[in-house]
């Protein structure tokens, strides 16, 4: 049977459902303002027998808001301590935006990450503004949709105190994966919606040359890809479980 619970830390506890299955498990990592459902779409497409995992981060979903300020490493913690936890010896991280900049962080860190999907998991948040042209980040997801993401962030958003939120934001826009990218030695997928791509993209997402690293776009997509795209995701995660 499934299981969901949380997970007790000093700044509060962690939301995280473990389904069945076997072999080496997804562990996927959601954006910010986002939470664990966001990965509905692509689990639903997963075969049956595929073992994953979910969770909340600090603040987001089903998970405490802490009242005491907190960085992305913060985030690495947490996933490596759930982890741990679950006494998994190999797993693949699966991350979007924020996420993806974390599983970079705890990847760095421990040897049981086998393999990384990054989507649109940022080496340097800076750079994002000009790496696409304009009015890409939505894609071709519905009104809908969008105004249900729209009203997810805001309302994570308003759960934090504003030093609180500060202090996270700004450790956030200070990462930079590049060394460990450069670095890797694990298979590494990074996955970007093709819409808004012109010729300095590639450049200004500053991917290394790296043999382990294997760049993939996703035609007719934005920024959202497990909900615009999750089949493609899917397979790609499949794909790589070792």
């Amino acid at each position: 049977m499934a299981k969901s619970k949380g997970l007790k830390r000093f700044w509060g506890e962690m939301f995280f459902y473990e389904s069945e299955g076997s072999g080496v498990p997804l562990l996927f990592l959601h954006g910010t303002g986002c939470d664990s459902t966001d990965w509905d779409l692509v689990i639903s497409e997963l075969p049956r027998e595929q073992r994953y995992i979910t969770l909340d981060f600090r603040g987001h979903g089903q998970s405490t808001t802490p009242i005491e300020p907190f960085t992305i490493d913060c985030l690495a913690d947490d996933v490596l301590n759930l982890i741990y936890a679950l006494d998994v010896q190999e797993i693949v991280l699966v991350g979007h935006s924020l996420g993806g900049m974390v599983a970079m962080e705890a990847a760095r860190r421990d040897t049981r990450v086998a393999a990384l999907v990054l989507l649109e998991g940022w080496t340097c948040l800076s750079v994002t503004s000009s790496a696409f042209d304009a009015g890409r980040f939505y894609g071709s997801l519905p009104n809908e949709t969008i105004k249900e993401i729209q009203r997810k962030a805001g309302m994570t958003r308003e759960r934090f105190k504003e030093s609180v939120w500060g202090s996270f934001w700004g450790s956030v826009r200070d990462f930079d994966g590049w060394r460990f990218l450069e670095n890797a030695r694990i298979p590494i997928y990074e996955v970007y919606g093709e819409m808004g791509r012109h010729e300095s993209t590639e450049e200004l997402l500053r991917i290394p040359s790296n043999p382990s690293i294997h760049v993939r776009w996703v035609p007719g997509s934005g920024h959202y890809l497990p909900h615009e795209r999750p089949v493609a995701v899917a397979e790609i995660c499949v794909n790589l479980i070792p």
